[in-house]
């Protein structure tokens, strides 16, 4: 028996204000209680009927422009156009996609939140350099490969965020490409303080960003002097380790060759009527 074609892996082809948008069906049928997440679900039979012989172009009357960051937010990735807030909100709030709006923020709270996206960048920076490097590592490697990337952060300023990268290479090191990142923003205190109040959720966005990522964070106290008696240092360490792991289908499915291997389903289920 075939398969049915309007299926999670079908693409769709949605027209928004007059610009042309592609997406598979299960893009969207992910989030069931959105607009788009309840028009193509199979249990619905209201949904807009397609204008095209294939059954799969669907005209939406909006604002085209804006719904590129409406299908990045299904895709989890951040929009990259020049939109104002206001926008953005009318067009989550058509689409029923749930977001929370932003309060008035007091001096101390937005300088905070702005430490805490510089440190996010950096971070989140200092993984690409990290994976550009170890590159053509990752895709060599038939068993598999995982670089991890450690930071020590230290409650004073006279103490510097101390960067280690393993594996270690001889004669070459991914380290002087990603200590002037840190370096810029400053890092120190800031950081002590940032991770011991925000570490975890750190954490878990990094992890959600980067597919194979393990997030570690420590507290750890140590001895600047083992000899005779002196203050004991504190840190945080965080180690961050970036696994080669990968799926077949979702490659093929985010590549050019994703046209291919659907009309190779459509021929098997041709064959299979």
């Amino acid at each position: 028996m075939a398969t049915n074609r309007k299926g999670s892996r079908e693409r769709v082809i949605l027209i928004v204000g007059g610009i042309k948008y592609e997406a598979y069906r299960s893009t969207f049928t992910a989030y069931p209680q959105t607009r788009l997440g309840m028009m193509f679900s199979e249990e619905n039979h209201a949904a807009p009927h397609s204008k095209n012989g294939n059954g799969n172009v669907y005209y939406i009357d909006r604002n085209g422009r804006l719904f590129y960051c409406i299908l990045q937010f299904y895709r989890t990735v951040k929009c990259a156009i020049p939109i104002t807030q206001k926008q953005l909100d009318e067009e989550l709030e058509y689409f029923m996609i749930p977001h929370s709006k932003k309060s008035k923020l007091s001096l101390r709270s937005r300088t905070l939140a702005a430490e805490l996206d510089n440190l996010v960048d950096a971070l989140k920076a200092s993984l690409n350099k990290l994976a550009l490097y170890f590159q053509k590592r990752f895709l060599m490697s038939a068993h598999g490969f995982n670089v991890t990337l450690e930071i020590s952060f230290y409650p004073s300023d006279r103490i510097p965020h101390l960067v280690t990268v393993l594996p270690k290479i001889i004669g070459k090191s991914p380290i002087p490409l990603i200590t002037p990142i840190l370096n810029e923003r400053g890092f120190g205190t800031k950081a002590y303080l940032i991770m011991n109040r925000f570490g975890d959720m750190i954490g878990n966005y990094l992890e959600s960003t980067f597919p194979g990522l393990n997030w570690n964070l420590q507290w750890l106290e140590q001895s600047s002097d083992e000899l005779r008696p002196s203050p004991v240092d504190t840190m945080y360490r965080m180690r961050m380790t970036l696994c080669d792991k990968f799926d077949y289908e979702d490659i093929i499915n985010n590549c050019c060759l994703s046209t291919v291997a659907n009309k190779d389903d459509f021929c098997k289920e041709d064959l299979d009527d």
